[in-house]
């Protein structure tokens, strides 16, 4: 819960503030000034702490992103690990949105992966993941089982694998 909601939910209980240590007058004035949204985020977090919440994650801000950037610090990265060295000098400043997916996936650590969630939905990540990482199977057996669990929230990644594989194996065996 965020802290207004928490805040909403404690100040809808009568007599919220009996064992927290805080007074019938200064509770109301709490409520009002709550209410009022003048409400300091410190004296929230000191309500909620004497009524027994607890934090569960600080929070977190972030600043706003721009894909260009983005995309373009992935392929700094990516030619930093010499990952386009056959690639015209021309030709590296025009990677394909496939390209640096498959690229990044194969070749950089976990924040770069991240980054990959803020330029493109989750369904085409792991389009490109099935189509170019999954198909080359055993040899990133250990890279695929980790995304399938950690990226795409696979409860059980070998048997996933191994149902790809198979039905894989079935569409390249002859057909009488």
């Amino acid at each position: 819960m965020t802290t207004d909601q928490s805040l909403s939910k404690l100040f809808s209980i009568r007599g919220w503030h009996k064992n927290s240590g805080i007074r019938e007058g200064t509770a109301r004035a709490y409520k009002k000034r709550f209410l009022e949204n003048t409400l300091e985020m410190e004296t929230r977090i000191k309500i909620l702490t004497a009524c027994g919440f607890k934090i569960a994650r600080e929070m977190q801000w972030e600043e706003k992103v721009y894909p260009s950037d983005v995309k373009g610090q992935l392929v700094e990265k990516l030619k930093e690990m010499k990952v386009f060295w056959s690639y015209d000098q021309d030709k590296k400043s025009r990677i394909t949105d496939e390209t640096l997916i498959e690229s990044t996936l194969m070749h950089l650590d976990s924040d770069e992966i991240l980054h990959l969630f803020k330029l493109y939905p989750v369904p085409v990540i792991k389009k490109i993941w099935r189509d170019k990482m999954l198909r080359q199977e055993p040899q990133y057996h250990g890279l695929n089982r980790l995304y399938a669990l950690w990226l795409f929230s696979i409860k059980d990644p070998d048997r996933y694998i191994n149902d790809f594989v198979r039905a894989r194996n079935k569409e390249l065996q002859c057909k009488d």
